[in-house]
């Protein structure tokens, strides 16, 4: 359920704060920053330089598989230590061009950072709870299922199932032994919430016809046969299912408010285009 539209360039900063996390924060990395990987011309590349690159490179191949990852960085920074090198030695960096480029570079870095940081802090449970409560009020009813099911190949089996629960067996323990849903079945069959929409036809019509605690009979789509109970019935997405939504929502305002309170206090003199939005400009 999406309560709301995320503009690009707040997604592309979330992103890329997610990605930092990762980067910096996986299992060995941290504690040892230090510990140098690779030497170039006598240049020490650490593993701190790869995490840092971890947040540039891997968003642009993801694809690379996780025991790969460390060597394709640490080739990719030794090229670049020598491309920079070999740069520095043509006098690129002394050009005027170049130094303000970097500035440039710098200063976006800077403001990425700066409201990665006050987006985060206005994250707190309190905080999220607070801003479900008021926009719920604005999210149309729209009756939602929660509800686990068993897949199955055959009507036999499907049968077999139910008569099986109907002797006491556990719903998810069966469905973690015998449903062929790979995407369910290791959370006891369990789909979460959804809509009708949602579903296939068979399977919503099913599903929204039980009543919590119920069990259905076997029910065709055209994924096989399904044993379904439905776990609750509600009319609007609950806090756990938009929980990420608000964070990122939470994220933005408070981004939002840091830029428009620094531009209220600055002196700021424009001798180009008119003024731009309040909500605008910093992409």
């Amino acid at each position: 359920m999406k309560l709301f539209d995320t503009p690009a360039s707040w997604r592309t900063g979330i992103a890329a704060l997610a990605m930092m996390v990762v980067a910096c924060g996986a299992p060995g990395r941290a504690q040892d920053a230090d510990e140098v990987v690779a030497r170039v011309n006598g240049i020490e590349i650490t593993r701190g330089d790869l995490a840092v690159a971890a947040e540039d490179i891997l968003q642009s191949a993801p694809d690379i598989p996780e025991d790969e990852q460390e060597g394709y960085l640490i080739t990719y920074l030794t090229d670049l230590e020598l491309l920079a090198q070999a740069a520095r030695e043509a006098g690129i960096a002394d050009e005027e061009a170049f130094r303000k480029r970097m500035e440039y570079v710098t200063k976006r870095n800077l403001m990425e950072t700066f409201l990665n940081r006050k987006g985060a802090e206005a994250v707190t449970d309190e905080a999220a709870q607070a801003l479900y409560d008021e926009v719920i009020e604005q999210v149309p009813e729209e009756e939602r299922v929660h509800a686990r099911h068993i897949l199955v190949e055959t009507e036999s089996e499907a049968k077999a199932v139910r008569q099986e629960l109907d002797g006491g067996a556990d719903f998810a323990a069966v469905a973690a032994q015998r449903s062929r849903d790979p995407g369910s079945k290791d959370d006891g069959g369990d789909l979460g919430w959804f809509s009708k929409e949602e579903m296939v036809p068979e399977f919503a019509a099913a599903a929204f016809a039980l009543q919590p605690g119920e069990v259905s009979d076997p029910v065709k789509t055209e994924f096989g046969w399904h044993i379904i109970k439905v776990e609750g019935k509600r009319n609007k997405p609950g806090f756990d299912e938009v929980r990420d939504q608000i964070d990122e929502m939470l994220v933005r305002r408070k981004q939002r408010d840091v830029i428009i309170g620094l531009r209220e206090s600055a002196r700021i003199e424009r001798f180009g285009a008119g003024d731009p939005a309040a909500d605008e400009a910093v992409e």
